[in-house]
């Protein structure tokens, strides 16, 4: 490090523990699916719970959160869930094993 300068300061965001919300699947089954933003990219987080009630959003948010979000937020999903929605989520098929791996 030269004279005069600085250190670079880093910081890095943690997962944590996400706000859940119970929706309830057509055959009656109850998930707990955490409120996560920016999975999706338009609703703001307080309206992002009344939106995961209604099936698709909450497929699509599913599917999106399988492509694009990492391990720590994945692991919050109910597993069998993830397992449902893995084939529909148009995921690389290298990422899909990883999945895979990761939730056996």
């Amino acid at each position: 490090m030269s004279e005069g300068s600085e250190p670079l300061k880093r910081s890095l965001r943690f997962v944590q523990r996400a706000p859940t919300v119970d929706v309830k699947l057509a055959d009656g089954t109850l998930l707990g699916i955490p409120v996560v933003t920016g999975i999706l990219k338009h609703p703001a987080q307080d309206r992002l719970p009344t939106l995961l009630r209604k099936p698709e959003v909450l497929r699509k948010y599913t599917c999106e959160a399988l492509r694009v979000a990492a391990w720590p937020v994945l692991r919050l999903f109910p597993r069998d869930w993830l397992l449902d929605n893995l084939p529909h989520a148009s995921v690389r098929p290298g990422r899909a094993e990883a999945i895979r791996f990761l939730l056996s």
